[in-house]
């Protein structure tokens, strides 16, 4: 909401949505309309003058500049926009085809408003949308920008162009076999990274705070969390990824000594051990469900078991810088 007393001009606001649930999103063409959002995208919006109600501007707004008649358009929240207030009101019911004037917008798109893409559209207007339209169940896959309708010479536009559909979910071909063979052959060029060390590197400080043996008990960690966390989402309807927290890893690291080789290989191997019974009961089927991600959306199963591999690839190319280091130690100490 915004707060009262403020001196920027007033206007009135209309978020149009559709039986689909697509709201409409426009640039309007003048960047110092009161509304007009510095260009970015926003909602349509009409000044409200001072001798006029702001129910006045919002059916100006509704059938001058949108060529639609309706009453049913309902008092929504009050947003602050770059250079103007506007109040804003949801409107699901009305006559006629949308239109627009070049003079009044410059593009016009309608999107989903709980993902509207990677468009510019002003910061207020996307946080309002996805708190008055949130995304309905199951999880949406993941948003597409809405695509910008250019206006031709005609002095209105139907407004029948919107955001393309997202595309239809890749083939998710891995088997489970397949995924077996990518997460062991990531494993073995970890150890095999780890074992080139000699036992008096293993616990030296090589890179920032890490010393090998801290990176082999850090992957251990990570497959334990994405194992978990994979398990959950194809065995409890409706559950949410839970992100790992890289803070409260080190916080508890912190003030420990520093894990020792033998005990860090041995739960290195109990947890892989675990992770792999698992995935041995799985079938394709399984790997390819979907299941949901507060931050990405729609992510597969599959996809989130792989990146354990993903993530010891990473940190054997780290070991091998570290192991490039100590044998540039060695060649200074000669």
């Amino acid at each position: 909401m915004v707060a009262e007393g403020s001196e920027l001009p007033i206007v009135a606001a209309v978020a149009l949505r559709r039986a689909d649930g697509r709201v409409l999103l426009v640039r309007h063409a003048d960047e110092s309309h009161p509304g007009a959002a510095e260009g970015r995208w926003t909602l349509p919006a009409e000044p409200v003058a001072d001798d006029e109600v702001v129910e006045t501007a919002l059916a100006r707004l509704l059938e001058q500049r949108l060529h639609l008649a309706s009453d049913r358009a309902e008092f929504s929240e009050s947003l602050g926009l770059p250079g103007a207030i506007a109040n804003v009101f949801a409107c699901a019911e009305w006559s006629g085809d949308p239109a627009y004037s070049a003079d009044d917008y410059a593009d016009a798109a309608w999107a989903a408003p709980h993902a509207p893409g990677r468009v510019d559209l002003t910061e207020s207007v996307r946080a309002y949308l996805a708190s008055a339209f949130p995304a309905p169940a199951p999880p949406p896959v993941p948003a597409v920008p809405a695509v910008a309708m250019p206006h031709s010479a005609e002095p209105k536009n139907l407004i029948r162009r919107e955001a393309e559909p997202p595309p239809a979910p890749a083939v998710w071909s891995m088997t489970p076999g397949d995924l077996l063979a990518e997460l062991e052959e990531a494993r073995e060029a970890l150890t095999a990274a780890y074992e080139r060390f000699g036992e008096a590197w293993l616990d030296v400080t090589l890179d920032g705070e890490w010393a090998p043996v801290d990176l082999l008990a850090h992957c251990a960690t990570v497959e334990a969390y994405y194992a978990a966390e994979s398990r959950r989402l194809a065995e409890q309807p409706g559950y949410t990824w839970q992100g790992f927290n890289p803070d409260q890893s080190e916080a508890e690291r912190a003030g420990l000594p520093r894990p020792e080789d033998r005990a860090v290989r041995a739960r290195l191997q109990a947890i892989r051990a675990e992770t792999l019974a698992w995935i041995e009961t799985l079938d394709a089927n399984a790997l390819a469900a979907y299941g949901n991600h507060a931050e990405r959306g729609a992510v597969r199963i599959g996809e989130r078991i792989e990146k354990i591999a993903r993530h010891d690839r990473e940190h054997t190319e780290q070991l091998a810088a570290m192991f490039a280091a100590t044998e540039a130690d060695d060649e200074d100490a000669e």
